[in-house]
This record gives C-alpha cells, sequence and structure tokens, in this order.
C-alpha cells in the first residue's frame, strides 16, 4: 500500500477549496435550489429531503455546510476513509450529527486491490531490473488489470448493499466518474515511462493500458447510474468534465449514457481546477427529475 498511499499524496489539490470557491458555490447552489423546490412541493411534516454525495472526498466541490442547513440528513460516500472523515469534522459539532459517512467503492474495486496492484508490478519490475523481459512485463501488467477487471459491478444489484433502494431523496455525483481509474492509469503511464529505456515500444503498451481502463469504464458506469436511479426517489445530480472535441474518460461515458437513459435538464459550469497551473473544464450538469 506504500505506493497507492503516495498516489494519493500526489491528488491531493492542497490549494482546492480557494481555487474552487466559484464552482462549489454554483454545484452548492444548484442543489439547494433543487433542495428547496422539492420541499415546497411536500407536507411540512414529511420534513427535510435526504441527500447523498458520491465520492464526497473532503467536500471542495460542495459547501456541505450550507448542504446540511438546507437537507434533513446527508450522506457521504467515498472510497477514501480519511478524506470523507476530514469532511465531516470541518463541521460545526452540532451538526455533524445530521451526516454519516461511509467508506465504499461504487466500482467494486477497493484502496487494498489498488495497493496490492500497485505494490506487485512495482516489485515485478524492481526484482527484473535492466534484464527486465517485455513480454513478462506486458503478461504481468495485463494479468493484474484482468484480476481488478474481474471485481466490478456489473448490474445495478451489485451496489444494493451500498445504495438501497429508495433510499435517498436526492444523489449526487459530480466530478467523480473520470477518476474511477485516474490513480491506476497515472501509475500504471509513470511506471512504463520509468522503462522507457528498456521497454522498446511504452506507447503501444501505453495504448493497451486505456483500451482496457476505457473498456471498464464501459462497464461500471451503467451499472453504477442504473444503481443511482433506483436509489434515488426524486432527482440525480450528475456533473462531469465536458470536452466534446477531447473527452475526458469515464465523464464522457457519463454523459452519454445519462442522455440516453434520463432526460436531463443540462447546464454548464466552469471549474477552476488548478489556478496556478491555468486548468479548468466546463462541467455539464446533468438534472435528473425521477
Amino acid at each position: 500500500m506504500k505506493v497507492y498511499q503516495k498516489l494519493k499524496d500526489k491528488f491531493i489539490m492542497k490549494n482546492a477549496w480557494e481555487d474552487w470557491a466559484s464552482y462549489r458555490d454554483q454545484l452548492t447552489d444548484l442543489i439547494v435550489g433543487l433542495l428547496t423546490e422539492m420541499q415546497s412541493h411536500v407536507p411540512a411534516d414529511m420534513g427535510s429531503a435526504e441527500v447523498t454525495i458520491i465520492g464526497a472526498g473532503r467536500c471542495n466541490d460542495i459547501d456541505l455546510l450550507r448542504l446540511v442547513a438546507s437537507a434533513g440528513n446527508v450522506l457521504l460516500l467515498d472510497i477514501d476513509k480519511e478524506a470523507v472523515q476530514e469532511a465531516v469534522l470541518s463541521l460545526p459539532e452540532d451538526l455533524q450529527r445530521k451526516v454519516e459517512y461511509r467508506v465504499a467503492t461504487i466500482t467494486g474495486i477497493n484502496e487494498d486491490d489498488l495497493g496490492a496492484f500497485c505494490d506487485n508490478m512495482l516489485s515485478f519490475a524492481r526484482l527484473a531490473g535492466r534484464k527486465l523481459n517485455v513480454e513478462a512485463f506486458r503478461r504481468q501488467l495485463m494479468t493484474g488489470m484482468d484480476s481488478l477487471a474481474v471485481k466490478l459491478v456489473r448490474e445495478k444489484e451489485d451496489l444494493l448493499n451500498i445504495l438501497p433502494k429508495a433510499s435517498t431523496d436526492v444523489l449526487v455525483c459530480c466530478g467523480v466518474c473520470s477518476q474511477f481509474f485516474s490513480m491506476l492509469s497515472f501509475f500504471i503511464r509513470s511506471l512504463l515511462h520509468s522503462l522507457n529505456e528498456i521497454v522498446a515500444d511504452v506507447k503501444t503498451l501505453e495504448n493497451e493500458v486505456n483500451e482496457r481502463i476505457r473498456r471498464m469504464d464501459d462497464q461500471v458506469i451503467p451499472a453504477i447510474n442504473r444503481a443511482f436511479r433506483c436509489a434515488a426517489r426524486t432527482a440525480i445530480v450528475f456533473g462531469n468534465e465536458y470536452m466534446p472535441g477531447r473527452p475526458v474518460e469515464g465523464a464522457h461515458q457519463c454523459i452519454e449514457d445519462v442522455r440516453k437513459s434520463f432526460r436531463p435538464e443540462e447546464k454548464t459550469l466552469k471549474w477552476t481546477f488548478n489556478r496556478t497551473e491555468g486548468i479548468s473544464y466546463d462541467m455539464l450538469t446533468q438534472i435528473c427529475r425521477l
């Protein structure tokens, strides 16, 4: 897990709270507005709506304090226990009781799986050193990816223990699908390029890995979206990086599946992802009323 932990550390955006302020305000406005609209159509004794945030992490993209004030109960779901705990502890103590968090994976692959894969591949490469047999390395890499792929969810029923039927009023999944396999992809690319002098055709192997990851997204995203539809009683809010000319892996599949399977209301928000490096995204927000 040491390698994976270093990867996680690399993916922490240290200036996220500051850089994402405008996007956070817009996304929170959208969610709170949806909750306000919903609650205006239900009897007062029904209470406030329940909200589930998928891939909540540290909640740098959603103002959790405002959300908790507008909702009845909030469930944060994430693969990273430390990150989601940090989000909850950022709230005043009297509001923390309104927030539940669960550590779970919605793809079927957990952090232990990813950690074992990274450790095994790095050990294989280090033991072989400059005597690395390229074909043996390729087989090891693809066998490892096959082992991960076996764990992937295939049907919405695979997620019923995490997202029971009709368990929340509003479900939010924003900026998540592009991250399903991003650390896996980053690790493999970094490993391949570190072997550039030994592996003659890195690009071909990298393309094969990218194709594997694309197929993994193609499998899990429709199943996950069906599970969301089953879990949400009133609405789902999807948000994905929208780059039609250069589609973002995972985000693209989600956008297309939502368009095919729902009748979403679409709105584009600007996400300043990394102000220092000048990285920003158009986030296509798709509101699906059920």
